[in-house]
């Protein structure tokens, strides 16, 4: 039972990354709002996060290199936590949606790490 609701989670988590990729492509333009301003070409990283965000679905989808997929995924969030959520948290008054979003990607990025390491138990 436990391997069957891991694997469901697992799928589930990496929808959700396939899903955000394809938000990444369908939305650049709000996207790319986001980066910062002292990083230069805007929609270049919004389309190669796109690119990451669905390579690491599909890695975890196929069961190929599906740890580091994870990890690398991992430690994409987290600098989004670093470079985006913390700079806006430090420079705003209280607003608990800034919060709210640093929280939810800081799960998703430990939720990242987790596989990773769940994948490396595996042996894949």
């Amino acid at each position: 039972m436990k391997q069957i609701i891991s694997r469901i989670s697992t799928y589930i988590y990496a929808t959700v990354m396939f899903v955000f990729g394809i938000q990444h492509f369908m939305y650049a333009d709000f996207v790319a709002t986001l980066v910062p301003g002292w990083i230069p070409f805007h929609l270049f990283w919004v389309y190669l996060t796109a690119v990451a965000l669905i390579a690491a679905a599909v890695s975890i989808y196929v069961n190929l290199y599906a740890q580091w997929g994870c990890f690398l995924l991992g430690c994409m969030i987290w600098v989004f936590i670093l470079t985006i959520h913390i700079p806006l948290l430090i420079n705003s008054h209280f607003d608990a949606g800034k919060i709210t979003n640093a929280l939810k990607d800081t799960g998703l990025a430990s939720c990242a790490f987790i596989l990773a390491v769940f994948y490396e138990r595996e042996g894949n």
